[in-house]
C-alpha cells in the first residue's frame, strides 16, 4: 500500500492537472451583475472563484479558453468594514494580489473583475459580466479508505483536494454543510517520508490543525491520512478508515 501511494504521489507532481487546488473553474459565460453571479454559483457550483496564487490564474484562464470577455467577474470583494481590504466570496482575506497597474482606483468600486490576461481590476457589480465559478465535489455515495478515495477522484474528476488557503478551508466546509455531512471527510493530505505532504504536490504552507498543536505533535504513525472534520480543521487518521470523501 505505502509504495503505491508514494507511486502515485510522485506521479501527480509531473501531472499538472487543470483544476485549482480546492476544486474545477468553470466559465459561464451568462452575463449577470456580481451578486446575481455569486447567487448562481452557489446554487450550481460552490462560490465564485478565488485565486490563490498565479496557477489558480493561469488554471482560471484556460477554463475560460478563447470565449473570455474583455472583463470576467471572480469572487473579489471589498470589504465595507474595511474598505482598504479586499477578501473573497467564499470567505477569508485576500492574501495573494494580482491588481493591473494603477489598480484598484475607487472606493466606489466594491466588486472585483480578471482582464484578459489575468490582471485584476475593480468595478461597479452592477454591470453584467460573465463571470467565474468553482466547484468542490462531495463523494457521499460510498465510504472508502483514503487511497480508495484517491484512486475514485482521479478516475472520476482531477484529485483529493489540497487546502491551501484560509478560502480553501471555508470553502470545503461551505460544502460539507451543504450536503448535510456529520463526519470527517478524506482530504489529500498524506504523511509521506517523514512530513506532511499534499498528494498533488501543492506546498504545505497554510496549516489548519486544531490549536494547542501541529502536524509535528500528531501521532502519524499509524495516523497517516488527512481528514478535514465537522469543526472545519485538519485531523489524522488511519488511512484504512472509510470515510466519504472531497474530490476537485
Amino acid at each position: 500500500m505505502e509504495i503505491q501511494t508514494l507511486f502515485l504521489f510522485f506521479v501527480s507532481i509531473f501531472c499538472p492537472e487543470v483544476e485549482g487546488e480546492v476544486g474545477t473553474p468553470y466559465y459561464i459565460s451568462d452575463a449577470m451583475n456580481w451578486k446575481d453571479a455569486q447567487t448562481h454559483c452557489r446554487e450550481y457550483y460552490t462560490d465564485l472563484s478565488h485565486v490563490n496564487d498565479q496557477k489558480d490564474t493561469e488554471k482560471i484562464l484556460k477554463a475560460g479558453g478563447g470565449q473570455m470577455g474583455e472583463f470576467t467577474w471572480i469572487g473579489l470583494q471589498r470589504d465595507l468594514a474595511d474598505p482598504t481590504r479586499w477578501k473573497w466570496s467564499g470567505g477569508g482575506y485576500v492574501t495573494y494580489t494580482n491588481w493591473a497597474t494603477g489598480q484598484p482606483n475607487s472606493l466606489k468600486h466594491t466588486e472585483g473583475m480578471t482582464y484578459l490576461n489575468g490582471k485584476w481590476n475593480d468595478g461597479e457589480g452592477k454591470f453584467d459580466l460573465p463571470f467565474f465559478c468553482i466547484k468542490i465535489s462531495v463523494m457521499k455515495d460510498e465510504k472508502k479508505t483514503w487511497e480508495e478515495a484517491l484512486e475514485h477522484c482521479r478516475e472520476e474528476h482531477s484529485d483529493l483536494i489540497s487546502i491551501v488557503s484560509e478560502t480553501d478551508r471555508l470553502l470545503a466546509e461551505t460544502e460539507m454543510q451543504r450536503n448535510n455531512l456529520t463526519e470527517h471527510v478524506w482530504i489529500g493530505l498524506r504523511f509521506l517520508a517523514d512530513q506532511w505532504l499534499w498528494v498533488d504536490g501543492e506546498t504545505m504552507v497554510y496549516k489548519a490543525w486544531p490549536k494547542g498543536g501541529d502536524e509535528d505533535h500528531q501521532c502519524a504513525m499509524w495516523r497517516r491520512c488527512g481528514a478535514l472534520t465537522v469543526e472545519g480543521l485538519w485531523g489524522n487518521y488511519n488511512c484504512e478508515e472509510k470515510r466519504y470523501f472531497l474530490c476537485k
